[in-house]
């Protein structure tokens, strides 16, 4: 996966869709930490963020979050793009139809250059927040390979 240039690409998006406000987007893909199925690979991140990103750190179990991950289709990924490439105030001013519809196409299309084909599946928790005000997460599976495309805002 053309990971670095989905992330530069992503980092770019996440500075357009920051609000002049306290409101911080946050547009990540990472590879998931080796696990042995999905839902374990995607606890392991959460337990990480925990305990290494959030600030005091904390014990954070994954079985707290109810962790799943259903299937999902790439309309349901397309839709996630836009929702977030157009979130914020000055981003939804830009021009509807050929020019939004240009930059969701040009980012999936660096997602395209996997070879093979991976598996999409919206990721959900209960309860449905733990690090941030509003959050999407979209997780890729091809065999043992796992990455996560992670959209938020927070404060």
């Amino acid at each position: 996966m053309s990971v670095l240039r989905c992330q530069g690409f992503l980092e770019a998006l996440a500075l357009l869709n920051s609000e002049a406000s306290d409101l911080c987007a946050s547009y990540e893909l990472q590879r998931l930490p080796a696990a042995p199925d999905l839902t374990t690979a995607l606890g392991l991140r959460v337990e990480d963020h925990a305990l290494n990103v959030i600030v005091p750190a904390r014990d954070l179990p994954a079985a707290l979050w109810h962790i799943a991950a259903v299937p999902c289709g790439r309309a349901h990924l397309e839709q996630v793009c836009q929702r977030w490439f157009f979130s914020s105030r000055h981003m939804q001013a830009a021009p509807a139809g050929r020019f939004r519809a240009h930059l969701v196409a040009a980012f999936l299309a660096s997602l395209d250059e996997v070879p093979g084909d991976f598996s999409l599946h919206a990721v959900t928790m209960m309860p449905p927040m733990w690090y941030a005000i509003h959050w999407d997460e979209i997780a890729f599976e091809l065999g043992d390979e796992r990455y996560l495309l992670h959209f938020s805002h927070s404060d």
